[in-house]
């Protein structure tokens, strides 16, 4: 019996398998656990999408819908609340980091928050429902500061950035341009008396800034003529300047050459003004030659002034 006992342990071939746990098994669907709807799909969720209500769900009564949020808040906390720390997945099978299901978590409690309040509510559902084309026909006899011209008006801003719902709640919570007034500045809006006794100070107001601002623009006028003159000014000394030393020279010129550069530009003077007297103009040589020969002539006379002073001066010491 042993040996055969042994032969049979022989014979039966021994086969290991190992098996891994795959992502899907590692997580549960708390969703499910909890009967609840999944996560909505969409990148940006409305509330509404966030706790799972449809059309018909929002026509109850507002007793029931309370209590159904209230009953889907605290299961939807249960799952996502930092402090629980559950393991979850997206609707790729990828696990949810600390910071997506953070996203989520404050995600419920902001959409909690619209739904629960009434006014809220009704607010947020403007908001999703008001469109442009909702615009009726305009009405010039119509009151400015009426409830039908507030309401253009927010149809009109419907799809403004600056009048989204999280940006500007009070322009979709007020029934009237007081009530965004109220809402918007803290504090109530100025009535017509207040305008009336006013619109002097502020129509002064508007007159001084612009007098201002166009005197300021007559002063720059100035300032910018008076630079142009000032800068034309120098310019002209500086052409003058540059003319009278190219007339006299810079002191590299002989005396000769200064009277050579005269006698050229009397020429061309004397040839610009076509004077035609029939005789012959001297040459630049020859008026140079009777020039420096002028200048001999002065200075032997001086020389010779000063010889006979300075013998009449030995001879008046002699005496």
């Amino acid at each position: 019996m042993l040996s055969i006992h042994k032969f049979r342990l022989i014979s039966i071939p021994c086969t290991c398998r190992c098996t891994y746990a795959t992502s899907s098994n590692d997580f549960i669907d708390h969703h499910k656990r909890f009967d609840l709807h999944d996560w909505p799909s969409s990148k940006n969720p409305t509330p509404y999408e966030v706790f799972g209500l449809s059309s018909k769900d929002i026509g109850m009564s507002r007793i029931e819908l309370n209590k159904i949020l209230k009953m889907r808040y605290v299961k939807l906390v249960k799952i996502y609340h930092p402090d629980t720390s559950l393991d979850l997945i997206d609707k790729y099978g990828e696990p949810l980091t600390n910071e997506q299901k953070r996203k989520r978590f404050d995600l419920i409690q902001e959409s909690y928050d619209i739904l629960r309040d009434a006014r809220r509510r009704v607010a947020y559902n403007r908001f999703k429902t008001t469109s442009w084309e909702q615009q009726g026909p305009y009405k010039p006899g119509s009151e400015p500061f009426s409830k039908e011209s507030f309401e253009a008006y927010r149809r009109a801003n419907a799809h403004r950035a600056r009048y989204d719902f999280t940006k500007d709640e009070a322009f979709w919570s007020a029934g009237t341009w007081n009530d965004y007034y109220q809402m918007k500045y803290q504090r109530p809006p100025p009535t017509r008396e207040e305008l009336e006794k006013n619109k002097y100070k502020i129509l002064f107001g508007v007159l001084a800034v612009g007098a201002l601002a166009f005197g300021l623009q007559i002063m720059n006028a100035i300032e910018r003529t008076n630079q142009y003159l000032i800068e034309t000014h120098q310019m002209n000394l500086k052409s003058m300047r540059d003319l009278n030393q190219s007339y006299e020279g810079d002191g590299s010129y002989s005396e000769a050459d200064n009277v050579r550069k005269f006698l050229i530009g009397r020429r061309t003077t004397m040839q610009s003004k076509k004077d035609d007297f029939g005789n012959e103009e001297p040459s630049d040589n020859e008026l140079l030659y009777k020039y420096a020969r002028a200048r001999v002539n002065k200075w032997d006379r001086k020389e010779q002034e000063w010889n006979q002073r300075r013998q009449s001066s030995s001879d008046l010491e002699y005496n």
